[in-house]
């Protein structure tokens, strides 16, 4: 833990929702929550606490990226069929700001899934195009519109976490951009009580992308309003290519420590799981199978045998190249975890 003021890990967003009443438990033992939403009532986790999130207290919780095509009730069949433990999905598809409303039976039929299979959390990733940190006013405004969007439907599916990269400040600068995308958040909190977490993803460096280091996300969480209950997605590609040398015992241990002096490590709530094609340091975006690329199986296993990142939620957002690269991705991720291994062990033995 370090000294930095107004951290609150169980603040989520700004406010809540007033029309939620306590009904049944959470895996932790709080009370769950039902929301109305379309004349109907579903029953929903609460506002996640780190138990809830990082699963039970004795090992990650593992899942994948999935599509939405078809509607999202195929892609939570798809993580119960995959032997998920938890999944992320895009609410909307990826590829424009405009987005087609949520089908009412099909958002039934994803919570019902979800709830059979104790699936979580489930997490949204924040359309690619919104770029809060943009200096042009027509650009931000839209992605303002896009980002609030994002926490009503991702409440409305009962996610309990919601990933954004942070943006490009396009050339306006590094402070310019990090107050751009404060306000932004402060104001999509604001127009909709969300109860979603928010939570930042670390950058590869890419052009002029902010978030490229946890003091650049530190600047973004100290300038909202809302900072106190914003998450940090610690995704390790990115972080590779930032320059972190994730793939050592040494250099995960730096980047840890510098997370825990920048933002809290108690802040980081998720990881996305990706392996690197390109070099330590190289700024590039470049995503690998799991233990084919720079990073490699004995990188995982540095990771996954940290205290710190070793209960958290690990999603995987690897190629798929073909229909068994998920499935492979999934058990290769999970073969790097210690519990796992001291299991086959005993087994074994």
């Amino acid at each position: 833990m370090n000294g930095r003021a107004g951290r609150n890990p169980r603040s989520f967003g700004c406010t809540g929702l007033s029309r939620s009443i306590a009904v049944g438990r959470a895996p932790c033992g709080q009370p769950a929550l039902t929301v109305e939403w379309d004349e109907r009532q579903y029953t929903e986790r609460p506002a996640p606490c780190d138990p809830c999130l990082k699963g039970d207290t004795h090992m990650a919780r593992f899942g994948i990226h999935l599509s939405i095509s078809g509607g999202v009730a195929n892609a939570a069949a798809r993580a119960r069929e995959l032997g998920c433990d938890a999944f992320q999905i895009f609410s909307r598809n990826p590829r424009t700001l405009k987005a087609k409303p949520l089908d009412s039976d099909d958002v039934s039929a994803f919570r019902a899934a979800v709830s059979e299979s104790g699936l979580h959390p489930v997490v949204v990733h924040v359309n690619y195009l919104i770029n809060v940190a943009s200096p042009k006013d027509d650009t931000y405004q839209r992605s303002v519109d896009a980002l609030t969007d994002e926490l009503v439907r991702a409440d409305v599916l009962g996610a309990e976490l919601v990933v954004m990269h942070p943006g490009n400040h396009v050339g306006s600068g590094v402070e310019a951009g990090t107050m751009r995308i404060a306000a932004a958040i402060d104001r999509a909190y604001e127009a909709t009580g969300a109860k979603a977490r928010l939570c930042l993803e670390n950058m590869a460096g890419a052009g002029t992308e902010l978030g490229t280091s946890f003091v650049e996300l530190s600047m973004i969480i100290d300038a909202a309003r809302c900072g106190p209950g914003l998450g940090v997605c610690f995704d390790t590609c990115h972080a590779y290519g930032a320059g972190y040398d994730v793939a050592t015992a040494r250099g995960l241990e730096a980047a840890l420590a510098e997370a825990e002096s920048a933002v809290g490590i108690d802040r980081i709530v998720m990881v996305h799981a990706n392996d690197s094609r390109g070099q330590l340091g190289a700024r590039k975006d470049r995503h690998e199978h799991i233990g084919e690329g720079m990073i490699g199986l004995a990188g995982f296993r540095n990771i996954l045998a940290r205290p710190e990142l070793a209960n958290l939620p690990f999603i995987l957002e690897t190629p798929v190249d073909s229909p068994e690269d998920q499935a492979r991705d999934l058990a290769a991720l999970r073969s790097c975890a210690p519990q796992l291994e001291q299991q086959q062990l005993t087994v074994e033995g």
